[in-house]
């Protein structure tokens, strides 16, 4: 026997982690159906029945006007959840409670968790749950979620409420509408159709919330009734709240984004620590795996392009999924536990109305500033953001940031063509050039992925600073890394044997990528690239720290398979740096650092984002607007370099 309970609440309502609470390791994590949102589900067992928990994404209401809130409203009208739990702040009812007033009305049976309990009390607010639930008609618990010795008394309150489900008392709001000579609600209510799970008034609600003057009037009566439940069951003292002294620095105009940043790079740092011993193993492995697997192929005599596949091909793809997970694990890890003591709430006050200007939250900013480090980290640190939409679009400007291979390529490129200054003089074009692309990214990509009522981001209270919570987010972190291990193993796996197959000589010492290169050289002329640096160019999506071997392979007709695959081939001889000024003039250069510092991220960064969102449709649109980009950019820089160095 099973029941199901779907947890509902607001964003920093400590949903989360009442839902790690409940189940501990027995949670999975996946996406919801046609959805790129987040899907977390749960269990936990009492007497003989197993209680299954879903997590829904947290929303600040059932208006459907974002992905989160109609997957939320989506599945209350599936009539799956045997039980809604709704989670509420304490600390500020009168806002968290408009969740529940717009529940009302649902024929499922509902459970109100008062969660920070303890949070209430530190600011001198004191709830009558008793009456409260009296006059909601409903069970009314308080609860602490950062105190795991409450969860047992939670199961079996829950469990209570399932089999005994009593649904909200509605007559209290509904007097709110039926009185309003504005609405003519009975006539509204009266010409709807019988529904299960919603009564007619509930639907009527919804078709008046349709027009913008009807939702000015629904949200009036429902703070009206919030005022009403409120009154008599929340005394408040007269205690005044103050910032601490570390909060009156970290929410500063200027001190604010100084320490946040600090923080964030603190983080990134941490996140590296953690990351690189499994970043490490995967790269041995290379190493230990390749050399006997060469021997047993030549042993067996295997054909040399499956034999190739083989040593070089997958031992790297292994390495590089290994290194990925790695990175997740770390990032994971680190911004969990920002997120967990409370700080994450401070980086959206101090940065929202920067990252407004790019239609995102404050949140974002730790995306961004992650992927200077690595772009696939900065996919990984969006998982911060509450709403969908933003998430995905902080992913999509998260690859126009160069990340710390791309940061070294560019630089290194630039010395041995421009020197010393001219390398510092490129490095300034391309901060310029990657404050223009978030900008234009943006505009294009976010009508499509954010609606008007969803842009930029509120912080309605900040939290208090909790102790992290180690046992979730170890385990919440370990998760999540087994997870994009397996889902980006197989991403990784075709786009490397793909690329493979189009890099290998099957015509004598010319591959399919070298035969393409030549036949449309014409074209990439105008771009300021021969077929070896377009060929360059196509290989740094692979990995950015293949392309000078590439480059180096194509110019001395040497093995362009090794090259591609090659973790180790960052650094530039003597013998290249002297090579690349007599097959490249200084125009093409130009134009060539320019194309791959703002191309397409490596294969990791877009398998990442892929698992993290999973909409074919929007990642292909991704990787053709930075194709684009990035080869307009190198057309323009050719073309201005062509002016100076004529």
């Amino acid at each position: 026997m099973s029941k199901t309970i779907a947890l509902l609440g607001q964003p920093n309502s400590g949903k989360s982690t009442v839902f790690n609470g409940l189940t501990g390791a027995h949670q999975h994590v996946g996406n919801w159906p046609g959805k790129t949102v987040e899907r977390m589900e749960g269990s936990f067992h009492y007497q003989d029945t197993e209680y299954h928990i879903i997590d829904l994404p947290g929303s600040y209401s059932l208006s459907a006007g974002s992905n989160e809130e109609q997957i939320t409203a989506d599945f209350i009208r599936s009539g799956k959840a045997d039980l809604i739990a709704i989670l509420v702040d304490s600390s500020q009812l009168d806002r968290s409670l408009y969740m529940y007033v717009d529940y009302i009305g649902t024929d499922t049976p509902v459970i109100l968790i008062l969660n920070l309990m303890d949070v209430a009390e530190k600011k001198g607010i004191q709830i009558d749950t008793q009456e409260l639930s009296r006059r909601m008609g409903i069970p009314v618990v308080g609860f602490v979620a950062s105190e795991t010795k409450r969860y047992g008394e939670l199961e079996k309150q829950l469990v209570d409420a399932a089999v005994n489900g009593k649904t909200a008392d509605s007559a209290g709001l509904m007097k709110y509408y039926a009185q309003d000579p504005k609405i003519k609600f009975e006539e509204i209510a009266g010409r709807q159709k019988e529904d299960r799970l919603f009564t007619k008034e509930k639907l009527a609600i919804r078709e008046l919330e349709k027009t913008d003057q009807g939702l000015m009037l629904s949200g009036k009566h429902k703070y009206e009734y919030i005022d009403e439940l409120l009154k008599g069951t929340v005394k408040r003292s007269d205690k005044d709240i103050k910032l601490n002294g570390f909060d009156q620095k970290a929410l500063g105009k200027h001190s604010g984004k100084w320490i946040a940043v600090g923080i964030i790079v603190a983080a990134l740092a941490l996140a590296m620590v953690v990351a690189a011993p499994v970043m490490g193993l995967g790269f041995g492995l290379t190493g230990v795996i390749s050399g006997p697997l060469e021997q047993l192929m030549t042993s067996m005599n295997v054909w040399k392009p499956l034999a190739e596949l083989v040593y070089v091909v997958l031992p790297n793809v292994l390495a590089f999924t290994i290194s990925m997970a790695g990175f997740v694990l770390g990032v994971t890890f680190t911004f969990a536990i920002i997120e967990d003591v409370g700080y994450m709430a401070r980086i959206s006050v101090v940065f929202n109305s920067a990252m407004e200007k790019l239609g995102l939250q404050g949140k974002s900013v730790c995306s961004l500033l992650m992927s200077m480090g690595c772009n696939m980290a900065g996919v990984a640190g969006s998982r911060v953001i509450d709403r969908s939409g933003q998430r995905f679009l902080t992913m999509i400007l998260v690859w126009s940031i160069p990340c710390g291979s791309t940061l070294s390529l560019a630089p290194m490129l630039a010395m041995v063509f421009y020197g010393p200054m001219g390398s510092l003089a490129i490095m300034l074009v391309m901060l310029f050039t990657t404050i223009g692309s978030l900008f234009l990214a943006s505009r294009i990509f976010r009508g499509k992925l954010i609606s008007e009522g969803d842009k930029g981001g509120i912080i309605m209270e900040l939290p208090p600073y909790h102790k992290p919570k180690w046992g979730h987010i170890i385990r919440t972190t370990l998760m999540k890394a087994k997870d994009i291990f397996s889902r980006a193993f197989k991403v990784i796996t075709l786009v490397s044997i793909v690329f493979y197959l189009l890099s290998y000589a099957w015509f004598g010492t010319d591959s399919i990528l070298s035969k393409a290169g030549q036949l449309i050289e014409p074209v990439t002329s105008q771009f300021g690239m021969t077929w070896q640096m377009f060929m360059a160019y196509i290989s740094s999506m692979v990995t950015k720290e293949s392309l000078l071997g590439v480059i180096n392979a194509l110019y001395s007709n040497t093995d362009m398979v090794n090259a591609a695959f090659n973790a180790k081939s960052l650094g530039m001889t003597e013998g290249m740096m002297a090579l690349l000024p007599q097959v490249i003039n200084k125009a093409q250069a130009l134009g060539f650092i320019m194309a791959i510092v703002f191309n397409v991220p490596c294969t990791m960064t877009v398998a990442a984002t892929f698992r993290e969102n999973h909409s074919k449709k929007w990642i292909a649109l991704s990787v053709i607007y930075y194709l684009v980009f990035s080869l307009a950019l190198a057309f323009i820089f050719y073309h201005i370099g062509l002016l100076i160095w004529h």
